[in-house]
């Protein structure tokens, strides 16, 4: 329905040569990573993928400051195995990079077809996973693992291309280039 209704909407508008157009998705993957030793000792997070005890964590990190630090040296050697991993496996990740919590960090891989992407995602969750343990590392996955600070989300960001390779979301540089 997305291809055949999108393809009349542009031949309307003048563009005859499309012949099909499909959804494409670029997932953003947020985790937190910590010393598998401290989550050993954590029969919560073991359990749920959560701390359901504890104290709430310090005053300061809402100044982000996490965010534009530089990462760890043993967070940073895990992170670029994943990277060459997901790049052998036909999936190179674009961005990598510190989040606002302390020890949560993000991957995004390059936009591609929906259902590609989604399958992909669930193979970059099981590297993350096996290769931090690798490192000595465990990969929280659960959307707010720690009360009080921000969790960690699966941004999708959608769009639609055309067998000619345009993406038809893109916007212009100027209004009447988005008309």
């Amino acid at each position: 329905a997305l291809s055949t209704e999108t393809t009349a909407l542009l031949a309307l508008l003048g563009d005859g040569t499309t012949k099909k157009v499909f959804p494409t998705l670029g997932i953003e993957q947020e985790f937190f990573m910590i010393d598998r030793g401290f989550y050993q000792a954590r029969p919560d997070l073991i359990t749920t993928g959560r701390a359901l005890l504890g104290a709430k964590p310090s005053k300061g990190q809402e100044m982000e400051d996490h965010y534009f630090a530089t990462m760890n040296h043993r967070i940073m050697a895990c992170m670029q195995e994943v990277e060459w991993k997901m790049w052998k496996l036909g999936m190179p990740l674009k961005t990598r990079h510190n989040e606002v919590a302390p020890a949560q960090y993000e991957f995004a891989p390059i936009f591609e077809r929906t259902n590609v992407a989604s399958d992909h995602n669930i193979l970059l969750m099981e590297v993350l996973r096996t290769t931090a343990t690798r490192h000595n590392l465990t990969v929280l996955l659960h959307e707010k693992p720690f009360a009080g600070v921000n969790g960690s989300g699966k941004h999708n960001n959608w769009s639609m291309s055309t067998d000619k390779g345009s993406n038809l979301l893109d916007p212009g540089k100027t209004p009447k280039d988005n008309a």
